[in-house]
């Protein structure tokens, strides 16, 4: 296994990232999307790292990028006037990236795995270009509406308590075309069986995966990140073997 640094061009600008390249037959192609906070790109103890060299281990091909407004991508976003929200900034950036790592992966299944709002990035984007990504991977995806700062009280009246209504309409564009995997804490949020009611009948399945007596949530800790390290990474295998 090999790491490379790349610089990815998209129309807001330069993008930073790591490519973790297998020595071995490249059988898949991933994007890991960490939540936000810093260090995204390597995480907590490195989580993030040395998650994507374990799964380049798998023979996946796996980049992991900065979002807009940190590391190499910092410019991105920065001063500007604020009329262009960063979650919506990093959506438009994905949707970038993605194709540009599709052609450089050559002709193998993409798959995208993220937690928190990292995830969340992947269910809008995946949803909204279902036959771009074979399959999702979601570690406590943050599932409900999103208010831009500022505006409490309109997130008041959208009630942001409960499932934002495009996460359901997202899920149910991936599940026409592939399974997704979704793994949480049982002392995480309840919005996943909430999803999953919504979501309703699907020609593929939406699994979830309860780690119990936990909370997954800000996975800060040594023995939360290889549970999740351990888990994520059995799911890609069988995927992996599926697919072949």
């Amino acid at each position: 296994m090999t790491d490379h640094a790349i610089l990815i061009p998209t129309e807001e600008g330069v993008v930073g990232g790591i490519v973790s390249q297998p020595d071995h037959e490249q059988r898949a192609a991933l994007i890991l999307l960490p939540g936000y906070g810093r260090p995204a790109r390597s995480g907590v103890n490195a989580f993030w790292t040395r998650t994507a060299r374990a799964c380049a281990e798998l023979g996946l091909v796996t980049l992991r990028t900065d979002y807009s407004r940190e590391g190499e991508t910092l410019p991105i976003g920065e001063g500007g006037s604020g009329q262009i929200w960063k979650r919506d900034l990093d959506l438009h950036i994905l949707q970038q990236i993605v194709p540009w790592f599709r052609q450089r992966a050559g002709d193998v299944p993409l798959l995208l795995a993220g937690i928190c709002s990292g995830a969340r990035l992947a269910i809008e984007h995946a949803g909204s270009e279902p036959e771009a990504v074979a399959e999702t991977f979601l570690i406590v995806p943050h599932l409900k509406a999103l208010a831009q700062p500022g505006s409490e009280g309109a997130a008041q009246s959208a009630g942001l308590d409960a499932v934002d209504p495009l996460v359901v309409d997202r899920m149910r564009a991936i599940l026409t075309r592939a399974p997704s995997w979704i793994l949480v804490g049982e002392c995480d949020s309840p919005d996943v069986p909430t999803l999953q009611r919504l979501v309703g009948p699907t020609p593929h399945p939406l699994e979830v995966e309860v780690v119990p007596a936990t909370a997954l949530h800000l996975l800060d800790q040594p023995h939360l990140q290889d549970e999740v390290a351990r888990r994520l990474a059995a799911r890609l295998s069988r995927a992996l073997a599926v697919a072949a």
